[in-house]
This record gives C-alpha cells, structure tokens and sequence, in this order.
C-alpha cells in the first residue's frame, strides 16, 4: 500500500489509492444490507476512524505507538455551478484549457485535528501536523 502526494500551489492533496484500501481493511465495519446499499445510506461524505500504530501511516516513522486516525470517506453530490458549467462548455468548444474533465467536489478535510507528538523506536521525538482530519467537506 502507498500513499502518493501531490503539490499543488501550498496546497497537498493525499491521494489514497491504495491506501484507502488498507485503512478499510482495518476497520471492523458491518457491510450495510443490500436494502442499505440501494438507498445510499451511509456514502455521504463523512469522518471516519482506524485505530492504527503511528508505522502504519506510511510517513516513514518507525513507533509501536498508536493513534486514532481520522479520515473524510463518502460521495459528494453537488450542483454545477457556474463556473463549472463554464469549464465544461470551454472543454466541449476546443479551447484548450482543460487537461481533462473539469475537476468534481471531492469528501476531503476542511479542518485537521491538533498537532501530534510521538517517541519513535530511536526514542526521538516527532511532531506531525495536519495528519487527521477533524472535519469533513465536499471540497
């Protein structure tokens, strides 16, 4: 499993790939029913948690200490705006402006919990920000 990072202006966005993977195969969660699935309950974007050691995060740290995670998982649905009504019509027309399609509302964290301290297994400290997420947006 990895967790890919990319930059963007002063912005990072995780890309989970095959980290969301990992984290869901830790989870003790029930499958929601079939009759669940088909009414989508439980896919709005919201907070959810693992209880993980801080080396499972793949950061690198090697610590047998652990930590509830925090991560934001859902669908969001939201109306075009103008804007994006604007992009997807340039798009359509030939001007290039757009690599791709133009970008949807991703269930990401609009607010990250306190900073983190940990004792890794050199006995040096570390102090990670912004490493869970505290509140869920579509963004």
């Amino acid at each position: 499993y990895y967790l890919t990072i990319f930059f963007i202006s002063d912005l990072v966005i995780l890309s989970f790939c095959h980290f969301l993977g990992f984290l869901r195969s830790k989870m003790d969660r029930k499958r929601p029913s079939r009759d669940e699935r088909e009414k989508g309950k439980g896919r709005a974007c919201a907070l959810k948690q693992v209880q993980l050691k801080v080396s499972d995060l793949g950061l690198g740290y090697r610590s047998q200490e652990e930590l509830i995670f925090s991560y934001c998982s859902g669908v969001c649905i939201n109306p075009l705006t103008n804007y994006d009504k604007i992009l997807t019509s340039l798009a359509g027309n030939g001007k290039n402006i757009l690599h791709s399609s133009p970008p949807t509302a991703c269930c990401r964290p609009v607010q990250y919990d306190d900073d983190l301290s940990f004792l890794d297994d050199s006995l040096i400290y570390h102090t990670m920000k912004r490493h869970s997420a505290r509140k869920c947006g579509c963004v």
